[in-house]
């Protein structure tokens, strides 16, 4: 089969999408009406509009995301081979995620000492508190006249912080990194299928599952089960560096979806066909749907309810469902409005990496800059998010796309030159006619 474009700029703007949605859901965090424990700001003004907004985010982005992993590295497979691939997410995934964990998190675990230091002198430690507002009270105890600041640069002066490096929202580059070791092990063994009967019913059945009504409904179905084995009412989030199993699996789902609707390509557009219908079915009913099981199954399961697998398995289902029919909708909504190339797209698009790398940092330090102010939260959410795309966005331009941090994200940039103007030729006026003077 060969691909109906050398690029697709559509689906490389949709994973841009998914980076840059990912930095305003963390803007969001503070603002819901039930922040999450370990995130170190809360903010005076919430709304439960960040909660519905948080949830339905969290139900398809990383969804999305790890979709197009799985086929853009089919991509890589068919064009350079097993090697090739290999030493490509080398550079663009294992090496990344290396220089983040040990330049960026160390960044984003000061921004969250600091916010839990300013808390605890303000706020005390409620039972409820974080482990980190814990720790932060215990080094207050025993620097009570050092500032904040100063006690964060102790920690990192000493470094003694290099032991206590999370994982935090690198994950998707670790689990990913997973996936791709996945395929080395089994691509010898998938290999022998080729040209075989197997193969060809397998083949036979996804075509007839992308071209038929059943695309969303069918995979959906075999996400559930999945879902079912959480530890949580969501999709779980790794937390920890030892891998979860029912994380990979789940997110595992998605990328080899990716990688087999690569092999048959030229059903690309096929796959979005309807995105209108979808995106408008998924956020008026099946998102409204959701919520409402989420809610009152949560509700239930601290009243211990004695049908809560019944509630669980509406709950997924309805979070399932919403999943496909975000990643179809989307899907084809990019490649009706994005097929064609555009320069700042493109930008947008290289830049959202480095933009999500490096995003947390400054979410939490505006967060916590505008936390007390007397604002609407939904207007301070937008701030925050917009504040932080704006601080992300200059970075890159300055620091990052035209160095080797922009060329191990990205490949390399050079600045377009700006060839200077042709001298003016001087003329006279002879007779209604110009000539050269």
């Amino acid at each position: 089969m060969s691909a109906p474009h050398d690029r697709y700029h559509a689906l490389d703007s949709l994973r841009g999408f998914a980076m840059f949605l990912g930095v305003v859901l963390h803007a969001g965090l503070s603002f819901g009406t039930q922040p999450p424990v370990f995130w170190p700001v809360h903010d005076n003004d919430r709304t439960l509009l960040a909660d519905v907004c948080l949830f339905a985010v969290h139900t398809f982005r990383m969804q999305t995301f790890f979709l197009l992993a799985g086929f853009f590295g089919c991509l890589l497979y068919k064009r350079y081979g097993l090697g090739g691939m290999v030493r490509h997410r080398i550079i663009r995934v294992a090496l990344p995620f290396v220089l983040s964990v040990m330049l960026v998190t160390p960044t984003v675990m000061g921004a969250f000492l600091y916010a839990e230091l300013e808390n605890a002198r303000t706020q005390g430690v409620p039972e409820t508190a974080s482990p980190v507002r814990r720790f932060a009270a215990d080094l207050i105890a025993a620097n009570p006249e050092q500032s904040s600041v100063a006690i964060v640069a102790d920690r990192f002066v000493s470094g003694a912080y290099l032991s206590l490096l999370p994982l935090g929202h690198l994950w998707f580059l670790y689990y990913l990194l997973y996936f791709y070791a996945a395929v080395i092990l089994l691509a010898p063994l998938l290999g022998r299928l080729t040209g075989t009967s197997v193969l060809a019913a397998i083949d036979d059945a996804f075509q007839r599952l992308i071209e038929g009504r059943w695309r969303v409904l069918v995979p959906a179905l075999a996400t559930i089960p999945v879902l079912l084995t959480m530890k949580t009412w969501v999709s779980d989030t790794p937390l920890r560096w030892a891998p979860e199993g029912q994380i990979l699996a789940y997110y595992f789902g998605f990328f080899a979806f990716g990688w087999v609707l690569y092999r048959h390509r030229a059903l690309v557009f096929v796959f979005g066909r309807g995105w209108r219908f979808n995106l408008t079915i998924a956020n008026v009913l099946v998102l409204p749907i959701g919520l409402v099981a989420l809610a009152t199954g949560i509700a239930a399961e601290k009243a211990s309810a004695s049908d809560m697998f019944v509630r669980k398995f509406a709950a997924f289902a309805a979070q399932a469902v919403y999943t496909w029919l975000m990643i179809v909708g989307l899907w084809g909504a990019f490649l009706h409005y994005f097929a064609r190339a555009r320069g700042w797209a493109r930008y947008l698009a290289d830049a959202s990496y480095w933009c999500y790398l490096a995003s947390i940092t400054p979410i939490v330090l505006l967060q916590f800059w505008v936390k007390d102010w007397p604002l609407p939260g939904l207007v301070k959410w937008v701030l925050v998010s917009a504040a932080a795309t704006g601080v992300l966005l200059l970075s890159y331009e300055w620091f990052v796309r035209y160095t080797i941090i922009g060329t191990v994200l990205n490949g390399r940039k050079t600045r377009a030159r700006v060839e200077a103007p042709p001298a003016p030729i001087a003329t006279v006026e002879t007779r209604g006619e110009s000539s050269p003077a």
